[in-house]
């Protein structure tokens, strides 16, 4: 049976203690054999500290351990334990590696993994096809490879997700996609893809409706007209009347939808508004919103600030925002509209109503085009279902920012918020 370290370190002290009472009763100099014996135990001690370091250094090869016994028998094993936990867990990490990067590879998209610095750990082939990212600028930031503000700012938001669009470094033709994604505190991915493609069919899109809605204003112009006339004759059948009127109020309600859809498509065609932005007095603006509408609603102004943009195009914010509460709530229900200055030092407009109120799940889609939260009220109301997404590409091009607050029951709240003097 194997002795316990416990056992063989007193023998070692025993032996100590024996030497020390043997070269004392012999010599009768205690002082003399006690320090030379202690001595002669830190020697042993540092040599097999030497031995142990030795080792240590030479890579702990299993073939080269040192021969010993008790604590020192133990520290080597232990030592040889960790290392083999250590190399197990580095082969299953290199395995792990492995399988992340052949699934990284086969991205149909460039994907980059960077680190808390921003610096390239690891690109995959198609890196260097759409950014020209390449093996050697690993350990580079990624923002002195890729010079764009818009991907220095996407690198310092922290929203998870966030998306960017912009040329090629590599062939400022192609239009690429950024997108980041945490993979944990201290790395993440960033992943570009070409949408060259994708935006051709949007503009084909875009061109498509802008086409469509200007061959139809001219047809649907001369039908109003006509309808209007009949409308007015005094001897038309009264088996005609309700038909004629319903009529005229469906080509009242395609106009509508046609206006509406050539604005989104002149709002999409331009980005830059600098040129054409103007100081806005928003108070004489809503003032003059409200005095076109056939409901009276509560207008509060608590700031006189003058925001810079684009006044066709707040007009239009304001009206659309005002009417959609009007519309949607029943007749008389109280709306009130506020333009003020938040605490984050932001300009706001916002009207609030207290009608039924959204259910949660729609408010994520009442910006899309012909969304209706509630169809058969909108088409009663002879709402076009595109104001939100006017109101929405408003604000975008004004750096402002739409929140739709709702609560079933208590009514909704639809605000936007400016930068000061934007």
């Amino acid at each position: 049976m194997k002795p316990s370290i416990l056992s063989i370190e007193k023998w070692r002290i025993a032996i100590v203690i024996f030497v020390i009472l043997v070269s004392g009763l012999l010599t009768d100099a205690w002082l003399i054999s006690i320090a030379l014996s202690l001595f002669g135990y830190i020697v042993w001690m540092y040599y097999k500290l030497h031995q142990f370091y030795i080792w240590i250094t030479n890579g702990t090869n299993q073939n080269n351990v040192p021969d010993s016994a008790g604590i020192w028998d133990k520290i080597n094993y232990q030592v040889l334990q960790d290392k083999n936990k250590s190399s197990n867990r580095k082969r299953r990490m290199n395995a792990l590696l492995k399988r992340s990067q052949s699934i990284l590879k086969g991205f149909p998209y460039a994907t980059i993994v960077l680190n808390q610095n921003n610096e390239v750990d690891w690109s995959n082939s198609k890196s260097s096809i759409l950014l020209n990212i390449v093996k050697s600028d690993r350990g580079q930031r990624i923002n002195n490879l890729i010079r764009s503000p818009k991907l220095y700012k996407l690198l310092n938001s922290n929203e998870d997700g966030s998306e960017i669009e912009i040329e090629s470094p590599k062939d400022s033709s192609i239009q690429l996609l950024l997108k980041i994604i945490a993979i944990s505190s201290d790395s993440k991915l960033l992943i570009a893809r070409d949408i060259m493609q994708r935006n051709k069919t949007l503009e084909m899109r875009k061109s498509f409706i802008s086409n469509a809605s200007h061959e139809l204003r001219t047809p649907l112009t001369v039908i109003s007209g006509y309808l209007e006339m009949i409308k007015e004759y005094k001897s038309l059948p009264k088996a005609l009347i309700s038909p004629i009127n319903a009529s005229y109020e469906q080509t009242e309600r395609m106009q509508n939808i046609i206006e509406d859809l050539l604005t989104l498509s002149r709002l999409e065609s331009t980005d830059d508004i600098q040129d054409i932005s103007t100081s806005i007095n928003m108070k004489k603006v809503i003032n003059h919103v409200c005095q076109d509408l056939n409901q009276a609603v509560m207008v509060e102004i608590n700031t006189d600030e003058v925001m810079v943009g684009v006044e066709t195009e707040i007009i239009s914010l304001c009206t659309n925002l005002i009417q959609n509460a009007i519309f949607y709530t029943p007749k008389g229900t109280k709306i009130i509209v506020r333009w003020y200055a938040n605490s984050s030092n932001k300009l706001c407009f916002s009207v609030q109503d207290f009608g039924k109120g959204i259910p949660n799940k729609h408010l994520v889609h009442l910006t899309e085009r012909f969304y209706r939260a509630d169809k058969g009220r909108s088409k009663e109301q002879g709402g076009t279902g595109l104001g939100l997404a006017i109101v929405s590409h408003i604000a975008q091009r004004h750096n402002a920012v739409l929140t739709i607050d709702s609560k079933v029951g208590s009514g909704s709240t639809f605000k936007v918020c400016f930068l000061v003097n934007n």
